[in-house]
C-alpha cells in the first residue's frame, strides 16, 4: 500500500492556533516560481516543507520569470501558488525579450527587490532569506546587504561550479571566487549530495568556522500526478528529458540507439526539453553520421502532466551519466520524477545515485558509463517484463520514500529556527 501524504499543513498549538510566525524569503535570480520547470519545482517543495513545519514563505524573483513555454495567461507580478506566496519586485513577472528592457529588468529587479525586503525587515516579516545562485557577483552583494540588515542567509547549493569548471575546462576564476570566497560568509547552507556538501565542510574548514548544514535532496510531489500502477509491458520507445545542450549525453543516446540497431533492436527515443537549433545541428550531424537521426522525435517543452504521461508509457527512461566531477557533484531531480512513475529507469553509478538506486532492485544500475552496458541493461528490460515492472514499482516506492517533500524535509523548520537563534547569538562577520 503506497502512503499517502498532506499538503499545506498548518501547525497549530494546543489550543489550536496557528502559530506560523516564522517568515522564510526564498530569493533567487533565475527559479522562475511559480511558472518554471526543475528549479520552480524545487522551490515549490522546498516551500513546502517548511510551510509543514509552521514557517510562512514567499519566493522573490530578482528579474522576470524565463518562460520556455508560453501559455494563454496572465502572469502576473505577485500572487500564491498551492500557499506559498511569490512576487517580482521588479515590475516583470515574465522576462522580456528585448535585449535591453532585459536591462532594464535587472536594474529594477535588484533595486525594488532591496526595498521590499527593507520593507519585511521593518515590518519583522523576515526571519531567514535561502538564496539560490552559483554567480559570485550576485551573491557577493546580496549576503553582506542581508548581513547588513541582520538577516540570516542560507545557501542553497545544488551545482558545485568547481566541479563544472574542472569538467568543462572553463570558468576556474569564477568558481573559486563562489566556492572559496562566497559560501564561507553564509551562516548556513542546504547541498543537495554527499559531495557537494563535504566539500563546503573542506571550505569551512579552511576558514576555520562550522557551516550548519541540511542536505536535502532531489524533491518531488507526485502522489496524485502518478496515480496507480504502471504496466510497461508492450511499450515502443525510450523517453530522455533534458536539454540538448548537454551535448555530451546526447551523443550517448545516439550510440546507445546505433548499438541496439546493429543488435537488431529498432527502439526509437522521444527526447524532451529545449530546443536548441545550434546544438540541434550538431547532434543531426552525429546522427546521420550513424545513420539513427530518424529514431529520434523532439517534443520541445511539452506541459509536466503530458510529460508525466510519457514517462509512463516509455519502456525505459534513460538517465545517462557521463564520469566526470560534474556528474558527480549533482544530483538529478528529474531521476526522482524517473522513479515515481513507475516506469524502469536505466543509469549509472555515480555520485548520490550509489546511494540510493541497486541494480534490478529499484532501477537497471550499470556500473559505469559504458554503450554496451547501457544496452545490455535495455535488453533485460525487455527479456523480462515481470522483472522490468518489479523494478518499476520498487522504484516508485524508494522515491516516494527518500524523495517526496514530507519525507526529504522532515526537520528542516527545525533546522531553520536553530540557524535563525545562532545567528542572533554569533552573526557571520
Amino acid at each position: 500500500m503506497e502512503p499517502k501524504f498532506q499538503k499545506n499543513v498548518h501547525v497549530l498549538s494546543d489550543d489550536g492556533l496557528d502559530i506560523m510566525n516564522d517568515h522564510l524569503i526564498i530569493l533567487s535570480e533565475s527559479a522562475s516560481f511559480p511558472w518554471g520547470m526543475a528549479a520552480a519545482n524545487r522551490v515549490r517543495n522546498l516551500a513546502k516543507g517548511a510551510m509543514m513545519e509552521g514557517w510562512h514563505v514567499t519566493y522573490v524573483g530578482l528579474r522576470g520569470a524565463d518562460i520556455k513555454k508560453k501559455e494563454k495567461r496572465k502572469y502576473r507580478v505577485f500572487g500564491k501558488e498551492e500557499g506559498i506566496l511569490y512576487c517580482y519586485p521588479g515590475l516583470f513577472a515574465v522576462r522580456p525579450g528585448n535585449w535591453w528592457v532585459r536591462r532594464l529588468d535587472d536594474f529594477l529587479g535588484w533595486l525594488l527587490t532591496v526595498l521590499y525586503i527593507l520593507k519585511k525587515k521593518m515590518f519583522r516579516e523576515v526571519d531567514a532569506i535561502t538564496f539560490y545562485s552559483r554567480n559570485g557577483n550576485v551573491t557577493g552583494f546580496w549576503i553582506p546587504f542581508l548581513h547588513l540588515l541582520r538577516i540570516p542567509v542560507i545557501l542553497e547549493v545544488c551545482e558545485w561550479p568547481l566541479a563544472i569548471a574542472e569538467t568543462h575546462g572553463t570558468g576556474q576564476k569564477k568558481a573559486e571566487q563562489f566556492c572559496a570566497a562566497i559560501v564561507p560568509k553564509s551562516d548556513a547552507v542546504l547541498p543537495i549530495s554527499t559531495y557537494i556538501e563535504n566539500e563546503i565542510k573542506k571550505v569551512a574548514a579552511l576558514n576555520r568556522r562550522i557551516i550548519p548544514s541540511y542536505q536535502i535532496p532531489i524533491l518531488i510531489d507526485v502522489e496524485n500526478e502518478f496515480p496507480g500502477k504502471a504496466d510497461n509491458t508492450d511499450r515502443d520507445f525510450m523517453l530522455y528529458c533534458g536539454s540538448i545542450a548537454y551535448m555530451d549525453i546526447a551523443m550517448i543516446l545516439v550510440d546507445i540507439v546505433y548499438e541496439l540497431k546493429n543488435r537488431g533492436i529498432e527502439l526509437p527515443v522521444k527526447f524532451t526539453g529545449k530546443e536548441d537549433y545550434v546544438h540541434l545541428v550538431e547532434f543531426k550531424k552525429y546522427a546521420e553520421q550513424r545513420g539513427v537521426f530518424g529514431s529520434f522525435d523532439f517534443t520541445g517543452f511539452i506541459e509536466e502532466k503530458e510529460l508525466h504521461g510519457l514517462m509512463r508509457q516509455a519502456i525505459c527512461l534513460l538517465a545517462p551519466l557521463p564520469d566526470n566531477p560534474q556528474s558527480e557533484s549533482r544530483f538529478s531531480t528529474k531521476i526522482g520524477y524517473y522513479l515515481a512513475s513507475a516506469t524502469p529507469v536505466i543509469t549509472n553509478s555515480i555520485g548520490d545515485v550509489n546511494l540510493y538506486l541497486k541494480d534490478e532492485v529499484n532501477a537497471f544500475v550499470a556500473p559505469k558509463c559504458d554503450i554496451i552496458q547501457f544496452v545490455k541493461k535495455i535488453e533485460r528490460i525487455m527479456e523480462d517484463p515481470a522483472l522490468a515492472k518489479h523494478v518499476g514499482i520498487t522504484g516508485r516506492d524508494l522515491a516516494l520514500e527518500k524523495f517526496h517533500y514530507t519525507r526529504a524535509c522532515k526537520g528542516f523548520g527545525r533546522f531553520l529556527r536553530n540557524v535563525v537563534e545562532g545567528y542572533r547569538n554569533h552573526p557571520v562577520a
